[in-house]
């Protein structure tokens, strides 16, 4: 052989190896989930021992006791001088049923992290360092600065002056593989109920955060797809509503989803297909195309659907009229000056701090209708 066939020969199986080292690390790449799933790699008796240990390892998850929390605020002066209805006010709840153990887990830090994330905004690490730092500071209807004071019982709500918001977390749903925990947020800025509700999901044996992309392809053909799946649901529940309740067609695929025990929950704000925030559900198996292949087996291999009830409620708002004869002033304790950044911390509550019952101070045209998400199957 001459020298020359021999350099040939060398840089051929020199191009040889850089292509089998190309594979073997493609392979390993989409073993790590990063391209095709790792699904895709395991024969049908691994689905099936997967599937197993999950049934054999389940355990009762644990959530605390409801715990609630109210913070109330008061300005210093009235806004009309003279006029005791006019003292701007803010009154913050936070109700919690927060996880234990999950799955006999009780390190949870992922989910906790989200959870403080999507309920309170913030970047704490621990629950109750989260909650006052949502519960420390007012929602006033308008900004009044440092001109306030803490209340230890709750003040007199009067349309536009009276701000009350809220913070709801607690368990939606369980399953051999999902938990669905529920984070409701609902605010009376002085005029109208405002509501809104937030799912995470979790993913019980692996302990991770389930996004909207670890369950929804983002292929842009699918979701054109999937979007007239959902507008044929929409058409299927328009049959048996009036003609002054129907649905208006999808314009695209809503960003809130919430996985149900018989399907996804297709979360649609209000003023998007109805005047009303509604939530749509369209079955598993009518999806099973639009999952990613992780999720697709997941839900192929759950069982064990719970809905927990719905026990976790927002406060009544019991506004009353300007007209009304205002209560003597309450005692206040001085609260923080943002300047000195210290409190004089308020009464932690556990009972109802508002008289009268929910439903008859709307008929009394005293508060303003609350506007209800319609679960439509």
């Amino acid at each position: 052989m001459t020298k020359k066939n021999l350099i040939i020969v060398i840089i051929l199986l020199a191009i040889i190896d850089l292509v089998a080292a190309g594979w073997y690390m493609s392979r390993r790449i989409e073993a790590g989930g990063k391209s095709t799933s790792l699904f895709d790699e395991r024969d049908s008796t691994d689905v099936i021992a997967e599937a197993d240990t999950t049934i054999n390892a389940a355990e009762a998850d644990v959530f605390d006791d409801v715990r609630h929390t109210t913070y109330y605020y008061i300005a210093n002066s009235p806004s009309i001088a003279g006029d005791q209805t006019s003292y701007y006010t803010s009154i913050k709840h936070v109700k919690l049923r927060w996880p234990k153990k999950i799955n006999g887990d009780e390190q949870l830090s992922t989910l906790n992290k989200e959870l403080i994330k999507t309920a309170f905004g913030n970047t704490q690490t621990e629950l109750k360092a989260a909650r006052y730092t949502y519960l420390n500071k007012p929602n006033f209807n308008k900004p009044i600065g440092d001109e306030y004071k803490t209340l230890s019982t709750a003040p007199t709500i009067y349309p536009i002056y009276g701000n009350v918001s809220q913070v709801l977390v607690y368990p939606y749903m369980t399953s051999l593989r999902l938990l669905v925990m529920k984070i409701d947020k609902v605010e009376y800025n002085g005029t109208a109920n405002n509501t809104s509700s937030t799912y995470v999901h979790y993913d019980r044996q692996k302990s991770r955060i389930l996004s909207r992309t670890d369950i929804l392809t983002t292929d842009t053909e699918k979701e054109n797809k999937l979007l007239k799946v959902i507008n044929k649901k929409i058409d299927d529940l328009n049959k048996g509503r009036g003609d002054g309740r129907q649905l208006q067609h999808a314009l695209n695929v809503p960003a809130e989803i919430c996985c149900s025990k018989k399907g996804v929950l297709f979360m649609f704000k209000h003023g998007t297909i109805s005047s009303d925030p509604i939530e749509v559900l369209v079955d598993y198996d009518k999806l099973e195309d639009f999952f990613t292949e992780d999720f697709k087996q997941l839900v192929k291999h759950n069982d064990g659907y719970y809905m927990y009830p719905d026990d976790v409620k927002p406060e009544p708002i019991n506004t009353k009229s300007a007209t009304s004869t205002p209560k003597p002033s309450t005692t206040v304790k001085q609260a923080k000056s943002q300047s000195t950044g210290t409190y004089v911390k308020p009464t932690q509550t556990k009972k109802k701090r508002y008289n009268g019952a929910r439903h008859k101070s709307g008929r009394r045209g005293h508060a303003v209708r609350r506007q209800r998400s319609h679960h439509l199957r």
